[in-house]
């Protein structure tokens, strides 16, 4: 299974290499950004599926922490993240590219556990 998730990053990488379009060294790359969105993803689902449960608990507060974390997690800040963020916004070709990527992968974990359950 490893290696259709290489496969997968090497065709995202040459589709944007060949884009022209070349991503500036003061922007997250695509790879690493691609990581944080998808864990991003992942703490906003744990967040509302089981954080906003308790009633005592901020949801926005919450989700927050966890953004947080993850900035800690790849050494950037808040402010990286949004400028890079906002690059891949406003370069829609590889942010297209970005979260065909996201979305495959996550169709890949979501099959692998549906394969474990029926095992």
């Amino acid at each position: 299974m490893n290696a259709i998730r290489y496969l997968g990053l090497i065709v995202v990488l040459l589709v944007m290499g060949c884009s022209g379009k070349d991503v500036p060294a003061d922007i997250i790359q695509p790879h690493e950004m691609g990581n944080m969105l998808f864990e991003i993803s992942m703490a906003e689902e744990f967040v509302n599926t089981y954080v906003a449960r308790d009633t005592t608990k901020n949801r926005s507060a919450e989700i927050e922490k966890e953004y947080q974390k993850i900035f800690l997690l790849h050494k950037i800040t808040e402010a990286e993240f949004r400028k890079s963020y906002d690059f891949y916004r406003s370069h829609t070709e590889i942010f297209k590219l970005m979260m065909d990527s996201l979305n495959a992968r996550s169709q890949r974990a979501r099959n692998e556990l549906y394969r474990a359950e029926d095992e």
